[in-house]
């Protein structure tokens, strides 16, 4: 019994450390690459480096879709890295500038594609709230536009996800 026991446990062993002994034999003369992920190794090594410093997106126009209740935000994004990248995702809240009210969640409208130092537009949508409105008709009574806010803005571009902890100031929104 004793034999069995042992050799079960062998067996055992063999099972749960045979795959991992594998993976670091073959990465053997790179062990960093078992725990970084190769974006950032890319990034560690200059690939991603860029020609001068990483500028935030232009703003464009907005527009408002009444049936929908949907703005839309378009801002022109320049890719400064020597790499082509993708922006998968985009989102923010949006607030109203002048008291930080909570007016929409504002998404990527459709992933971007950019190559090495191309421009590109990017267009987020929020979709104002029922509260929203409400500020609108006793805050800004009249107002055609105003200024908002993207706070908490996050974006993913090939995997690398970049957070902005400052908020990213839009003029003229316009308002229904």
């Amino acid at each position: 019994m004793d034999k069995v026991r042992l050799a079960l446990i062998l067996i055992t062993l063999v099972i749960a450390l045979g795959p991992i002994l594998g993976v670091v034999i073959i990465h053997r003369n790179n062990l960093l690459e078992l725990v970084v992920p190769p974006n950032v190794t890319d990034i560690l090594n200059g690939a991603f480096s860029t020609d001068g410093s990483l500028e935030p997106p232009t703003f464009v126009e907005s527009e408002y879709d009444v049936v929908s209740r949907t703005v839309s935000l378009t801002f022109n994004f320049t890719n400064p890295f020597k790499v082509g990248m993708t922006i998968n995702s985009m989102t923010a809240n949006v607030e109203c500038a002048a008291d930080n009210f909570l007016l929409s969640n504002a998404l990527l409208k459709q992933p971007v594609k950019l190559s090495a130092g191309e421009t590109a537009r990017i267009t987020i949508v929020g979709m104002w709230t029922e509260g929203a409105l409400n500020h609108f008709q006793t805050a800004h009574p009249g107002e055609k536009t105003i200024d908002v806010n993207l706070v908490g803005l996050v974006v993913d571009f090939d995997g690398i996800r970049v957070e902005m902890n400052e908020p990213v100031r839009v003029p003229t929104v316009p308002t229904p």
